[in-house]
């Protein structure tokens, strides 16, 4: 730090003043638990990587017994994921892996405390919220190596970060007095909020001829993997080749206040983490990488098993590069595994704000989202019910469809069924 400007570390002491909030307020922000496990994976060289890992807790309502074909799709799902309390020894539970936002230079997996925490007992599965590395420390690309190594944490067992992750698990379960269970790396999923979002759809990419590394850079996903993989992607920073006070902005979004705007925080941080001449870059603007392989056969592209959610606020200077991009998505061939959901009169972040921070209809729309995004992910974690639409509960003149509506008609057939997860 001490070799930048006194401008840039000022700047980054003041953002970085909420990871002095110790862990256990998480127990107010995160009442309902679980709380996170925190420890390092060990990754490239001497670097670890700080994870906050939820399990799911002992006595979860969605355990069942194994359920039918015609079963609720959460019953359903709790077939792959019954727990070791119920005498199964060979448990294995899915995982999911969430990136927080922040523009590469502030944020924490703290505020993300919440979501995980409700994905985590809900959908009875492991939540990773990584703890990336962020600029003017690190420079691009270290935290898409961050995301990517906790990714092969959990599906490739040759690699050390594999066996400290499961140990780590297994010694709260032990501390908790609990039986151990398998994850099942079979059964993965990815989640990023704003640049979070940049992080989950580079794992799900690979691109020919990088220009930051000059080589190759693959997906670590193999492109043979067993099964779907769902991708959240919550208001998702796709082109950063525009800085956020350069970025057009929606009509009705107000001009830009507060201590990040007076102090230039963004300005001023952003170019720390992600040089000028790297923004174009496909791995720093995923957005602008290609979807299919120039060539027949070639492994490039969107992975082939990607399934992907994308959330837009209305009021967000990331709206239109998403919209540029659902085009893209389209033209190549790919809006069939696209899933979009538009929320009216709500401004980027929201979903991340506190409960006390937004209104009580935002409230509302926030639960609503969690829960669609919740019911996407279950539907490809249980392969059985494949026929089931990842749409649930959407009623024609219900109060919910006025404001969170597809952006495009063509993301869904309106012929397939619906169902309540």
């Amino acid at each position: 730090m001490l070799s930048h400007p006194f401008g840039v570390t000022w700047r980054k002491a003041l953002v970085s003043l909420p990871r002095l909030v110790p862990d256990f307020v998480l127990q107010f922000t995160n009442p309902e638990g679980p709380q996170p496990v925190v420890f390092d994976l060990p990754s490239r060289g001497s670097h670890l990587i700080p994870v906050y890992v939820f399990i799911p807790p002992l006595h979860n309502s969605h355990h069942h017994r194994l359920q039918t074909q015609g079963a609720h799709l959460k019953d359903a799902l709790q077939q792959h994921t019954r727990t070791p309390e119920h005498g199964d020894e060979h448990v294995k539970v899915p995982v999911l892996i969430d990136f927080h936002g922040g523009g590469f230079v502030l944020g924490s997996p703290q505020e993300q405390a919440p979501f995980c925490a409700q994905m985590c007992r809900e959908s009875n599965a492991v939540v990773i919220s990584v703890d990336y590395r962020l600029g003017p420390y690190a420079q691009y690309p270290a935290a898409n190596y961050d995301a990517e190594d906790v990714l092969r944490a959990v599906i490739e067992p040759k690699t050390q970060a594999y066996k400290t992750l499961r140990e780590g698990i297994r010694e709260q379960l032990e501390k908790d007095g609990r039986k151990p269970f398998d994850l099942d790396e079979a059964r993965i999923a990815l989640s990023g909020f704003s640049s979070g979002g940049n992080l989950a759809l580079n794992l799900a990419l690979s691109v020919k001829d990088d220009p930051t590394i000059h080589k190759d850079w693959p997906s670590p996903i193999p492109w043979d993997f067993q099964n779907d993989i769902p991708v959240l992607l919550f208001y998702p920073s796709l082109d950063c080749r525009l800085l956020p006070h350069e970025r057009p902005r929606p009509e009705g979004l107000p001009p830009p206040s507060g201590i990040l705007e007076r102090w230039a925080i963004e300005k001023e941080l952003m170019p720390t983490y992600l040089p000028v001449d790297c923004r174009g870059h496909p791995r720093a603007s995923p957005g602008l990488a290609d979807l299919k392989p120039k060539r027949p056969g070639e492994q490039a592209g969107l992975h082939p098993k990607a399934k992907l959610w994308l959330l837009l606020p209305q009021y967000d200077t990331l709206h239109s590069q998403s919209i540029v991009w659902i085009q893209k998505v389209k033209d190549e061939g790919r809006m069939h595994d696209l899933t979009v959901e538009e929320v009216k009169g709500v401004v980027h972040g929201w979903t991340q704000f506190p409960d006390s921070w937004i209104s009580e209809e935002e409230r509302r729309l926030k639960a609503e989202t969690f829960r669609k995004a919740r019911c996407f992910v279950e539907a490809f974690w249980a392969p059985e019910v494949k026929g089931v639409a990842v749409d649930p509960g959407r009623k024609e003149g219900d109060a919910a469809s006025a404001s969170m509506s597809k952006t495009d008609p063509a993301v869904r057939d309106k012929s397939e069924p619906v169902t309540t997860c």
